[in-house]
C-alpha cells in the first residue's frame, strides 16, 4: 500500500509459459533427443533381433546370469524412445508452428509404443513399457497445472 492507495496486484506466473523458446534452443534440443531416440530404437531392436532363439548373443549371455537382465533392459530401452520421441514430436512441432503440442500427438506416440512393444517383445514388456509411458503421460498432464 502506498499512500493509502492498494498495489496492484502480482500477476500469477504458470509452469508452463507462454512464451516460446528461440529457435536455435529448439533446434538444438530437438537434435540431441532425435539422437536419443534413434539411440533407444536402435538398442530396442538389437535386443529383439538378438532375442531369436538359434543365434548366440549377448542376451543369451545376460539370461544365463539373470533372465530377468534383459527384459528389464528391453522395458528401458522402449520407456527410453516413447519418452525422447514424445519430446521431439512436441520441440519440433513447437518450431515449426509456434504452436505447442497437443494431447493428439502424445497419444498418437503412446499408440506407437504400444504396438511396438508388443509386437517386439511380447505382452510382459509391452505391458510393463505402458504402465511406465502412462506414469510420464501422468508427469506431463500434472506439469501443466
Amino acid at each position: 500500500m502506498r499512500h493509502g492507495v492498494p498495489a496492484a496486484p502480482r500477476s500469477v506466473t504458470t509452469a508452463v509459459s507462454d512464451e516460446t523458446p528461440e529457435r536455435g534452443e529448439v533446434i538444438k534440443s530437438s537434435i540431441i533427443t532425435i539422437v536419443l531416440v534413434v539411440i533407444f530404437l536402435s538398442l530396442a531392436i538389437a535386443f529383439w533381433a538378438w532375442s531369436a532363439p538359434d543365434i548366440t548373443s549377448p542376451v543369451k549371455y545376460l539370461n544365463g546370469m539373470n533372465p530377468y537382465i534383459a527384459v528389464v533392459l528391453e522395458i528401458m530401452f522402449m520407456f527410453g524412445f516413447f519418452v525422447f520421441a514424445t519430446v521431439t514430436i512436441v520441440n519440433v512441432k513447437l518450431a515449426l508452428t509456434r504452436l505447442r503440442a497437443g494431447w493428439t500427438e502424445i497419444v498418437l506416440m503412446l499408440i506407437l509404443e504400444v504396438l511396438l512393444s508388443f509386437l517386439m517383445f511380447g505382452s510382459g514388456v509391452g505391458s510393463a513399457s505402458v504402465v511406465l509411458c502412462l506414469a510420464f503421460v501422468v508427469y506431463l498432464y500434472l506439469l501443466q497445472d
